[in-house]
């Protein structure tokens, strides 16, 4: 890549992807301990819980937070596909990528729900989990090493 393509990284890119990361990291740490304490079923409506946006009954806690996480998180990755796409294009496979994946995970969890946890779907859910992951690491990593050659060129 040129130094002329790495000076248009822009500081927003970095903050957009690390964002990104730190979220869908969260999600996957709240989804881990719905499963581990056996929570997976607790909101069996989708998208939403009974309450709908409103606050949540205690026994939909983590169920919730984990799924309104996910509409947060879900738009700043399509956010920052689309930002990468317009104004940092060495990282925008990556981020594109992400935000494909996501869209995947979604439908995935949704399906998850309504199979009532089969167990092919939910290990389908965390393997995609840990694709979107890496696809958000390597879009900041990129963005971090690109931002940072085009400073020192």
């Amino acid at each position: 890549m040129s130094t002329q393509q790495a000076k248009h990284i822009p500081r927003k890119m970095l903050v957009l992807s690390f964002t990104s990361l730190a979220l869908i990291y969260t999600i996957m740490l709240i989804g881990v301990y719905i499963t581990s304490s056996h929570q997976g079923l607790s909101c069996p409506d989708w998208p939403l819980c009974p309450n709908g946006l409103g606050i949540p009954a205690p026994k939909y806690h983590f169920e919730h937070l984990h799924r309104m996480l996910v509409i947060i998180t879900s738009g700043l990755i399509i956010a920052t596909a689309i930002y990468a796409h317009i104004k940092a294009k060495a990282v925008s496979t990556t981020a594109i990528l992400a935000a494909v994946i996501v869209i995947i995970q979604i439908i995935l969890g949704m399906i998850m729900i309504y199979s009532k946890l089969n167990a092919l779907l939910v290990a389908s859910h965390l393997a995609t989990g840990i694709l979107l992951f890496a696809m958000l690491l390597l879009t900041f990593i990129s963005s971090y090493r690109e931002r940072k050659n085009s400073l020192v060129n």
